[in-house]
């Protein structure tokens, strides 16, 4: 049987001696919690904004007619054009309004005829009214009159004139009876012919048959009269008199509201031809909006600018061919002075407490990635602009770019919010806290490997690390991640 050498097997057990011992070292350093020694390093916490350059001087192209709303474009500046102050930059068509001024012209000529006439008219009713009251209160006051004449004087005469034909007519017959009798007697004692007195007796007796007839026809007469015809009378009259008091009372309603009446139309009249009167000014007014002129100088932007930006540019770019209807009060395009920026940017609600107005800020143009501009803060909105997000302005000098940034374009707002050349970072890990973050703390390790909890105030959070205010220095050694 072969034997190992002694020095060998010495060798051996050495070498597995050894490598036992570096073994439980390295797992006792395992084991060890992991420590991180305090350094101070410059601290320097930034805010990045995104912003978009907007022109403080601008001028709104819109049409605002009073009353015309056919509005279509004949011709109009290009977007990105440069015009001068009076530059025609819109031309509307004007056939349709020319044509529709030319009929209203000729309407609000034939009411103010109409009008004069109806005024006329009105004067003339004004005289003529009282003369036609008056005419009826003659014919009333008339009828009134003859209907009381007729009461108290005619119909009494009326019934005595009756009543005396009647007697006449009787007395006639009386006395033609006397006669008849007195020839009868007579011719008793004379000694005429039989044939002349047969021929006298005859007449007379004639005589007293048609006065008989007459009386006859009188006793008639004054039946009828009496109760006929001095009743109808009676009640023309009555009928008359009210018939006039009627058309008198009718007449002094009907007349004083016929003159109020033409005086109503007549101010409606009045009223609608006012109202033509100043369509036809406002139309001639809106005549002259059909060529827009530029107000200043500067760069046409189509659309209107919303918070640095122009959203609807392409819209307007086909909405603005010839042709095509524009809508009264839009702002069709934009006059823009491009030699006066400030910078539009968009704050986060998170972002505010880091902020204050006059805080420097350096601006990245994107135009110009690799140059520098400085600007200040110059107003943050008081409300969100949106959900959580709040409006800033930022004052810019670009005195070294004329000419290269113009509105509209994009750039990046950096703040420096907070600096300390020396800052305490730790993990954040490292703190802990009871549930109030006012009581922070970490574990401190000396170099025997034993653990003490010290009491620390913290300062701002960067990435995973946190600052801390007081209660540690550089060189301590403190544990990587709280085990609380």
């Amino acid at each position: 049987m072969n034997t190992l050498p002694a020095t060998l097997i010495v060798c051996t057990l050495l070498f597995f001696s050894s490598g036992f011992a570096i073994a439980e070292d390295e797992k006792k350093e395992s084991n060890s919690p992991k420590t991180v020694t305090v350094e101070a390093e410059p601290l320097s916490v930034k805010v990045t904004l995104k912003g978009v350059f907007e022109a403080v001087e601008t001028s709104e192209i819109s049409i605002r007619p009073e009353v015309w709303s056919g509005l279509s474009v004949e011709s109009a500046a290009g977007h990105g054009d440069q015009v001068k102050e009076g530059d025609a930059v819109l031309n509307l068509d004007t056939k349709k309004i020319d044509v529709a001024i030319e009929d209203l012209e000729l309407q609000v000529s034939s009411a103010q005829l109409a009008f004069e006439q109806a005024e006329s008219s009105l004067e003339s009713l004004r005289k003529s009214v009282p003369q036609e009251l008056e005419s009826a209160r003659r014919v009333a006051d008339e009828a009134e009159e003859n209907m009381r004449r007729f009461v108290e004087i005619e119909r009494e005469e009326s019934i005595k004139d009756i009543e005396q034909q009647l007697k006449s007519t009787r007395n006639g017959l009386m006395y033609q009876k006397e006669e008849l009798e007195q020839l009868e007697r007579m011719y008793k004692a004379d000694d005429l012919t039989e044939e002349t007195e047969e021929i006298i007796l005859t007449r007379a007796q004639h005589g007293v048959d048609a006065a008989k007839y007459r009386l006859k026809k009188a006793i008639a007469a004054q039946d009828r009269f009496l109760n006929v015809v001095l009743p109808r009378q009676a009640e023309d009259f009555r009928h008359r008199e009210q018939q006039a008091a009627l058309a008198l009372e009718k007449a002094e309603f009907v007349l004083p509201a016929s003159i109020k009446e033409r005086e109503l139309a007549l101010a409606k009249q009045k009223v609608d031809l006012e109202k033509m009167e100043r369509k036809l000014a406002h139309m001639e007014s809106d005549r002259k909006l059909m060529t827009l002129h530029a107000p200043q100088a500067g760069t046409v932007y189509y659309g209107q600018a919303v918070r640095g930006q122009w959203p609807d540019a392409t819209a307007k770019e086909k909405a603005l061919v010839s042709g095509s209807s524009v809508s009264p009060g839009a702002v069709v395009m934009t006059i823009v002075r491009n030699e006066d920026l400030v910078v539009r940017a968009t704050i986060e609600e998170k972002q505010l407490s880091d902020l204050n107005v006059g805080d420097d800020v350096v601006l990245t143009p994107s135009a110009r990635p690799h140059d520098k501009v400085t600007g200040a803060l110059k107003q943050i909105s008081s409300i969100p602009v949106s959900s959580g997000k709040f409006d800033a302005e930022i004052d810019v000098e670009l005195d070294r770019f004329a000419g290269g940034i113009v509105a509209g374009m994009a750039c990046k707002a950096v703040i420096e919010v907070y600096k300390h050349p020396n800052a305490i970072l730790v993990p954040t890990k490292a703190v802990g806290n009871d549930g109030d973050e006012d009581e922070a703390f970490v574990y401190l390790v000396d170099k025997e490997g034993e653990k003490e909890q010290q009491q620390v105030r913290t300062g701002r959070h960067v990435g995973d690390r946190v600052e801390i205010l007081k209660g540690l220095k550089p060189g301590d050694e403190i544990l990587a991640k709280n085990p609380d």
